[in-house]
């Protein structure tokens, strides 16, 4: 099934890709560096062609994408012409070149074929509360042509929307023609497969080392913890966040090169500044909630800062008034407050409570398996070894200033009972332990590499390695088959890893996101027979006529799925005074006038039953709705098992 659209999923990688890595080659940035900033920068710029698009009266396609990433291509071109020119630096071998590349290589064959395995085949769907409005809003990107944040909220009622994940489900869908539940899963492979190992490999480089160990290593963990990128495409479905988070890496290897707690040499300059006001920007609009945990990982870098300049001036080493030192430190630690209180969802969306006490909390997040997952049996050991070895070493306690953080963050929004506390802190992510243990696996993945990075350092390890292989036959021979040898041993502990990093965790979010997207006939939101009437919708309904259901059971999905414009494309769709009158009255069509210049106003003569089954439970059905299948002035147009399809014949022709 997958292979059918194996082409459009490489042209979809490519066409994600491509305007970053355009922008990364601008600003000197080359190989493997370039290549790993292009998630975070491509989502930048395409963010930015939607945003413009509507103001210059174009559709929102590939074209407006293409002259975005041009045009700042050019200017960080022109930019990086002023770029200061690093030392001579001796050029590592080929393997040490080559290394990030193989990391991310086995990352994308392993998750890939993980989120390939969770949701199926190319066109099912995520059986999900959010999927509702998802789905729809590529749908209405494609038909408006307009994917901007400042106007898809219109779909809804609504005003601004962090779009983000939209415009680039909509890009994928446009420029290849695909129907929206292909181009979201291809969308959804792309984010989790290439984005995600790319972004994690760069940031441990930038921020651990970038020998091969640590590139390797980087790569294997990332795509063998539950927690992401398979949770987002389970629990929600949060497609924004698997978005943000997925390029979240990039823009925190940014930030460690600029605020230099980075050990190895990357460029600290005004190219550097603009690649992160770039993804930074990609960041906030993908997910504002993501950009606060951006902005959460600065606080240990800026420590380290202030911890640095202090010691300096303490020994005169550098002439920097108090003014100068404080004035900057301040000014960050308001602009953070500020954030804080203001980037955060309205309290009545931030109303999830607790699911743990605090101590199995605080297990959980210690052996970086959330939410009852089982425990990360590869990456938890290593990732409490490279915390044992941040805190002893100076150029990593940053590191653990991270991991202190998110783990507090973690046990009080999952452990602490619903207070003011709890909203104040951990509000920002909406008092919701599964978007906060989405952001545990980064931390784990450098951890992992910090871990690695002691373990090849170790000179006991050392030693006993090189004693290992010194028995292995003499003279020329003794070097050549221990070179050997050790290839053969890489490649078996990275065989063995890759396997041993799916047991557990992995394994049970693969088998919890697969049961999300099976389709049956009893699916939550669309059922078997629910999407043969959609498919059918073509031959009964016109094109411009806008079909009542009730939403909870999946008939929004309508428009995505059927091509049909439902009159709530969300769950929590405003409700005019019109369709609420059908909504109340239907049941009255025959005797009410009322209700016919309701369905009239509307244009909205056929009905969607589907049944009591709604996608959380309960009972949502409108009174007007109810009992259809006794209304007089309505008629049965078709039917599968279950759903069916009425026509409102009381008020005349539509």
């Amino acid at each position: 099934m997958w292979w059918s659209v194996l082409p459009q999923l490489v042209g979809a990688a490519l066409l994600l890709v491509a305007p970053g890595l355009l922008v990364a080659l601008g600003l000197r940035y080359r190989g493997f560096d370039a290549l790993g900033l292009s998630p975070a920068l491509s989502v930048g710029v395409i963010v930015l062609a939607s945003t413009l698009s509507p103001f210059l009266h174009v559709r929102f396609t590939v074209l407006p994408v293409a002259i975005v990433a041009v045009a700042l291509g050019v200017i960080a071109w022109f930019v990086s012409r002023f770029r200061p020119r690093a030392g001579e630096m001796p050029r590592p071998g080929l393997w040490r070149r080559s290394a990030p590349f193989v990391a991310c290589a086995l990352a994308l064959a392993v998750v890939g074929a993980r989120v390939m395995q969770a949701i199926g085949g190319p066109e099912h769907f995520s059986q999900t509360y959010d999927a509702v409005f998802h789905l729809n809003s590529v749908k209405y990107a494609l038909d408006t042509g307009n994917a901007s944040s400042l106007t898809i909220g219109d779909m809804t009622g609504g005003g601004f929307y962090p779009a983000g994940w939209n415009a680039v489900a909509t890009l994928v869908a446009s420029t290849f023609a695909l129907d929206v539940p292909v181009a979201v899963n291809l969308t959804s492979i792309v984010l989790a497969a290439v984005f995600w190992p790319l972004g994690c490999v760069l940031a441990a480089r930038w921020t651990i080392g970038r020998s091969s160990a640590v590139a390797l290593a980087a790569g294997i963990a990332s795509a063998s913890l539950g927690a992401f990128p398979l949770l987002m495409m389970d629990f929600g479905v949060l497609y924004p966040n698997l978005l943000s988070i997925s390029i979240l890496p990039g823009s925190i290897a940014l930030a460690a090169a600029i605020s230099r707690v980075s050990p190895v040499w990357v460029p600290r300059d005004l190219s550097a500044v603009l690649a992160l006001l770039l993804s930074l920007a990609g960041l906030l609009v993908a997910h504002p909630t993501t950009f606060m945990a951006w902005l959460t990982w600065t606080a240990p870098m800026v420590g380290v800062l202030a911890w640095k300049a202090f010691k300096l001036r303490r020994r005169g080493l550098l002439r920097l008034g108090r003014a100068r030192f404080m004035v900057p430190l301040i000014g960050y630690c308001v602009v953070f407050l500020i954030l804080w209180i203001v980037l955060r969802p309205p309290s009545d969306a931030s109303f999830w409570g607790p699911y743990h006490t605090v101590p199995q909390a605080l297990g959980e997040a210690f052996v970086f398996s959330p939410l009852d997952l089982p425990a990360a049996w590869l990456v938890a050991p290593v990732a409490l070894l490279g915390l044992w070895a941040a805190l002893g070493r100076i150029r990593y306690k940053w590191l653990a200033g991270v991991f202190l953080i998110f783990t507090v963050l973690f046990v009080v929004v999952s452990g602490f009972p619903i207070s003011r506390v709890r909203s104040i802190l951990t509000g920002v992510w909406y008092n919701d332990s599964y978007r906060i243990a989405a952001l545990l696996p980064l931390v784990a993945v450098l951890l992992a590499a910090v871990g690695v990075e002691w373990i090849c350092h170790n000179p006991y390890l050392s030693q006993l390695f090189k004693r290992v292989f010194r028995r292995s036959g003499s003279g020329i021979r003794r070097s050549g088959l221990r070179n050997a040898l050790q290839y053969a041993l890489a490649a078996v502990l990275v065989a063995v890893a890759v396997v041993v990093g799916q047991v557990g965790g992995v394994n049970k979010e693969v088998e919890q996101a697969a049961s999300k997207y099976a389709l049956s006939a009893d699916s939550p939101l669309v059922s078997s027979d629910e999407l043969a009437i959609f498919q059918r919708l073509h031959n009964d309904v016109p094109q411009d006529a806008i079909l009542i259901g009730n939403p909870y059971t999946g008939a929004s999905l309508s428009y995505a799925l059927g091509d049909r414009k439902s009159a709530q494309l969300h769950i929590l769709s405003y409700v005019s005074p019109d369709l609420q009158e059908i909504y109340d009255h239907l049941d009255a069509v025959s005797k009410d006038p009322a209700v016919c210049r309701a369905v009239r106003s509307e244009h909205s003569y056929y009905v969607l039953d589907f049944g009591l089954l709604e996608v959380h439970g309960g009972n949502h059905t409108p009174a007007g709705l109810a009992r259809l299948d006794q209304n007089p002035g309505v008629q049965l147009v078709d039917s599968q098992g279950n759903a069916k399809l009425y026509k409102i014949t009381a008020c005349g022709a539509s």
